[in-house]
């Protein structure tokens, strides 16, 4: 192990201390006989811990060994540090320059443990599927590829309509017509000509289909919105099924909404109507919404979508995508339902549900291999 310090954090020497800006804070640390700056100066990525504490214990006869790794283990621990033996071999010359501005940005996480080169490697091996290229799925699909996501799945029935074209920016009036999966793998190409990515041309009618469309994924963005009624369930049973990480959303009028179900972590969709199942508002607000799908009649929320909070919505989405497949930390909606508004766009919490043993849908689920963390993961897991 190579130790160093990150170049993206900056220090600095001021009254008998040194002073560290990470991400917008100030952090600390007394030197009073210049051995903190000392070991800042051997930590150059070319030396490994015993080789930096043999250096710095020949200057500072006071220092022990054990003083030394826990001065190494603190910088640590405060985020400072990376280990330089990891140098991103698996990555060609212009992968590196690609993604040179993520390598930056995930070197802010990285550890002595876990390199900015490895954060990168989940994302480009991770298995993904888009279910749905609408306004949500057609604004987060360029930018999974900007960020680096290379084997990803989209599905959707649909062609593009003009009405599409005030919030579905993946397309145009030259595509007016075409199939919207057909048109966005050839985005998808033009913005990254290595990426693996697979359109299918299909509409959802059954748990079924969506359990052999997302079987060989690992997370899966579910943003399928027909038929209303059915589509919840549908996208809930097979993804459970599956094994495979969901996030759902959707924008209705004033607000957009999502939340993330792990089978086997947390609880499902399933789970969540269990537990409202007795409450009257929810109740005849169900039964309205399956009166007006089957008299073929728009509901409300069905008749508008606006642009602004589809891009807010996405961007939430990317994130927890990339929280998911990199592993730096739990997706914040994991079990509960986030939502922001136009008038107020902060995001917070509406409903939180814990996994029901005697859920017929999840009860028996097990998670695909590489989602077991969550399980002992440190962050907002409310189930």
């Amino acid at each position: 192990m190579r130790l160093a310090l990150k170049i993206s954090i900056p220090y600095f020497v001021a009254e008998g201390a040194i002073h560290f800006r990470k991400t917008g804070e100030l952090t600390s640390l007394e030197d009073p006989d210049g051995s903190v700056l000392a070991l800042l100066e051997l930590l150059d990525g070319t030396r490994d811990a015993a080789a930096i504490s043999a250096e710095l214990r020949s200057r500072f006869a006071n220092l022990t060994d054990a003083d030394v790794r826990e001065a190494i283990e603190e910088l640590d621990q405060l985020g400072f540090l990376q280990d330089m033996t990891d140098e991103g071999a698996d990555f060609d010359e212009a992968s590196l320059e690609r993604w040179s501005n993520n390598l930056g940005f995930f070197e802010s996480y990285a550890t002595l443990t876990t390199s900015k080169y490895e954060f990168q490697r989940r994302i480009r091996n991770a298995k993904v599927a888009v279910l749905g290229m609408g306004g949500v799925g057609s604004h987060v699909l360029l930018d999974l590829i900007a960020i680096g996501f290379e084997d990803i799945r989209i599905v959707d029935f649909d062609r593009i309509a003009l009405s599409n074209l005030n919030r579905q920016i993946l397309y145009g009036e030259p595509f007016l017509g075409r199939p919207k999966v057909e048109v966005a793998a050839e985005r998808a190409r033009i913005l990254n000509s290595g990426v693996r990515i697979d359109p299918v041309q299909r509409r959802l009618e059954s748990a079924d289909d969506v359990y052999h469309l997302v079987q060989d994924r690992e997370i899966v963005l579910a943003v399928a919105d027909q038929p209303r009624m059915q589509i919840g369930g549908w996208l809930n049973e097979g993804c459970v099924r599956a094994g495979v990480a969901a996030i759902s959303a959707g924008v209705d009028v004033q607000r957009a909404y999502h939340f993330t179900v792990v089978p086997g972590i947390s609880g499902c969709l399933q789970c969540w109507q269990n537990a409202v199942s007795g409450d009257p508002a929810t109740q005849m607000i169900l039964t309205e919404l399956q009166a007006a799908e089957q008299a073929g009649r728009s509901f409300g929320e069905s008749t508008a979508a606006f642009d602004g909070l589809v891009m807010f919505d996405a961007s939430y989405l990317v994130a927890e995508m990339v929280r998911l497949a990199t592993r730096i930390c739990p997706p914040l909606s994991i079990g509960r339902e986030l939502q922001m508004t136009f008038h107020d766009p902060r995001l917070r919490e509406v409903e939180s549900w814990k996994r029901d043993p005697d859920c017929t849908v999840c009860r028996n689920a097990v998670p695909k291999p590489g989602l077991e963390w969550l399980a002992s993961a440190n962050g907002p897991l409310p189930f």
